[in-house]
């Protein structure tokens, strides 16, 4: 197999599990197992909560990579079951933080069990020399994607970024 090959067979793979890791009915049943019974944006920004604490909305519509108006709808429906709380900022006493409630913490502690159920089924026949391998590996292409993402995004409007030259259907 060639390296050209090789990098189209990853690229592949790596599309393949990002489809099924982020599909809204796979995300859903993942936590449901655990009794979290959430929709897609509701699981996802309560699992950014859980892993960082308390942000702003900005900062949540950031990590999401979705708008205001997004965010602000996924929090009220957070908010009416009880999973998050809007608090004053004290760095900033004009905004305001969402973080996780008391019940909002336990909904985060069983989202992150059902992701140890989901790896400890995927992973279950695997040897603990296999599993580190994985965690090493992919560790390491993390750390190249921030790099390689942050040079991009460095880089701008240089010759061969996007809105540098033609786009489809111009």
């Amino acid at each position: 197999m060639t390296e050209s090959d090789a990098n189209a067979t990853l690229i592949q793979i790596l599309n393949g599990i990002l489809a099924q890791w982020t599909a809204p009915d796979f995300t859903t049943a993942v936590a449901a197992r655990e009794g979290v019974l959430l929709d897609p944006g509701a699981l996802t920004l309560l699992s950014i909560l859980n892993n960082s604490g308390a942000q702003r909305p900005s900062a949540l519509a950031e990590n999401m990579v979705t708008g205001a108006s997004n965010i602000s709808k996924i929090i009220a429906r957070l908010k009416d079951a009880g999973l998050v709380q809007r608090t004053g900022d004290p760095r900033d006493s004009r905004a305001s933080l969402i973080g996780l409630t008391a019940a909002g913490e336990r909904a985060g502690a069983a989202i992150r069990q059902s992701g140890s159920t989901l790896v400890d089924e995927l992973l279950g026949d695997w040897t603990e020399a296999d599993r580190s391998d994985l965690v090493r590996l992919l560790g390491r292409f993390e750390v190249e994607s921030h790099r390689v993402a942050g040079n991009l995004r460095a880089a701008g409007g240089e010759k061969g970024s996007p809105g540098s030259g033609p786009t489809l259907g111009s």
